[in-house]
């Protein structure tokens, strides 16, 4: 039941259908690529049920995704043949005239989605309840011969009493049958599928191990250990290493003792990650040093249901929707005065806080002193508050505002800029391509960014450089100053 919760991005509303069968139609719960997700009535049980129906356009002749039928089918029989306290039930796949269906367990809860798109970082210890609570599904999963394989946060619930639900076997892998091996090897979440999923190599149920160790990564640290375009992310999961939970530069910061499980987790070959899911949760449970909550704690279900009504909370956030989707903008009240952030121009933050004003309100004072801990100088603050903080209608016109705040001539570089070797004259072919390349890391700005390092650069080298600085401290500026070099 990968659905996108309606709540984060609804589309115009369509007809409901009244029936699937002798279920009967409530109302709509979301959309996914595969199917529509309803909520039904079971008449005979008088039992409220989740009706997954897969799209027409998949089940016609013409149909571009020839295999969406069968990968309907599998999730049933997936997960039909499973029954786990943390895995959503099916009851039923059925067919009745055009219409094919799954009928499932209704789970009246949160998306995992929702708290990783909001921005929210989960206290520790229900971090590591959801993360156990993964684990023992899988587990029981893997014995019963079923691997999920598109394990991310979009396919995770969390119900009212804080149990983690797990959903959507559409690619799941059937011991014993072929019936998805041809089809589905490819299909999956970039960012959380495994390397192997990406080569030729046979995979196993290690796939799902990796995916938890993104999720953990996530939801330790509140970003994503692989970042950027699909090809950038593609190529991140085969060669390179995250930085370790506890050395990125948050609060609260992430103990080092789980820096191991996630390494051990995101390992590149198979043979060297947990061997099963068992022995990941009991590596958990070490680096944890205290009991693990079966279920996540009623205070933290209590913040994240109050948030999904844009409400105010206190569950770390990153950038809150401060107002209704479609509502209407508060009156923008005046910016409390408030002491800068150590090295940072306080009239500029000032300046950005009044451009906030019309969208978040008061809140605008703690997105940007928030965005100031993962933001290198001011074009990049620019870029992070526009990625987190402004819807995308306004994020254009956020932009070409804030951009002229930023000085005219770039700062000198900090002594620990990379160091210049070369004197390679530079060609201007090379900044167009170099700021897309840039813009994946830090986003729209990085073509300003570049034009200006350009102005400035003598040589292809200093160019080169300048950017890589300018992508800020928490990118992979490793990976970065590889694909520059690509360029030429």
């Amino acid at each position: 039941m990968s659905a996108r919760p309606l709540g984060l991005d609804a589309r115009a509303p369509q007809p409901l259908p009244a029936s699937f069968g002798k279920y009967r139609v409530c109302r709509l719960l979301g959309e996914g690529a595969m199917g529509v997700v309803y909520e039904a009535l079971d008449p005979d049980i008088h039992r409220p049920v989740a009706i997954k129906a897969i799209r027409g356009s998949l089940l016609a002749p013409d149909a571009q995704d020839l295999d969406g039928a069968r990968r309907f089918r599998t999730e049933a029989q997936a997960a039909g043949r499973l029954s786990h306290p943390n895995i959503v039930s099916v009851y039923e796949y059925a067919q009745t005239g055009a219409q094919r269906y799954i009928a499932m367990e209704c789970v009246a809860g949160v998306s995992l989605h929702e708290t990783v798109a909001l921005g929210f970082r989960l206290p520790l210890a229900d971090t590591l309840s959801v993360i156990a609570q993964l684990l023992d599904a899988l587990a029981y999963a893997h014995a019963q011969g079923v691997w999920h394989r598109d394990i991310k946060p979009a396919n995770l619930l969390l119900t009212a009493e804080g149990r983690l639900k797990v959903t959507d076997f559409g690619i799941a892998r059937i011991e014993g049958s072929e019936r998805t091996q041809a089809a589905a090897t490819v299909l999956g979440s970039p960012g959380y599928m495994a390397p192997e999923r990406y080569t030729d190599e046979a995979p196993d149920a290690r796939v799902d191990i990796f995916s938890c160790g993104v999720l953990l990564y996530e939801l330790l640290t509140g970003c994503a250990p692989f970042r950027g375009s699909a090809g950038a992310v593609m190529y991140q999961v085969m060669h390179d290493e995250p930085a370790p939970p506890s050395t990125l530069a948050i609060e609260p910061s992430v103990p080092a003792a789980f820096d191991a499980v996630v390494a051990h987790a995101l390992a590149k070959r198979p043979a060297d990650r947990f061997a099963d899911a068992a022995q990941m949760r009991t590596a958990l449970a070490e680096a944890a040093a205290m009991p693990i909550a079966p279920q996540v704690s009623p205070e933290t279900m209590r913040r994240l249901r109050h948030a999904r009504g844009d409400a105010p909370t206190q569950l770390l956030p990153r950038a809150l929707a401060v107002m209704p989707r479609g509502g209407t903008p508060p009156q923008a009240p005046a910016v409390p005065s408030a002491p800068a952030p150590t090295g940072w121009d306080a009239q500029a933050l000032r300046a950005l806080e009044q451009l906030l004003l019309p969208q978040l309100g008061p809140m605008a004072r703690y997105v940007v002193r928030d965005a100031t801990r993962r933001a290198h100088d001011l074009a990049g603050l620019i870029s992070t508050i526009a990625r987190e903080a402004v819807e995308p209608a306004e994020r254009v016109r956020f932009l070409a505002r804030a951009q002229r705040l930023v000085p005219a001539t770039p700062p000198a570089m900090p002594s620990s800029a990379l160091p210049v070797l070369g004197t390679t004259p530079m060609q201007p072919a090379l900044v167009e391509r170099a700021a897309r390349v840039l813009a994946e890391h830090i986003g729209p700005i990085a073509t300003l960014l570049a034009r200006r390092a350009a102005a400035v650069a003598a040589t292809r080298e200093a160019f080169y450089a300048a950017l890589v600085q300018a992508a800020g401290r928490d990118a992979d500026r490793k990976g970065l100053l590889r694909r520059l070099w690509a360029l030429g």
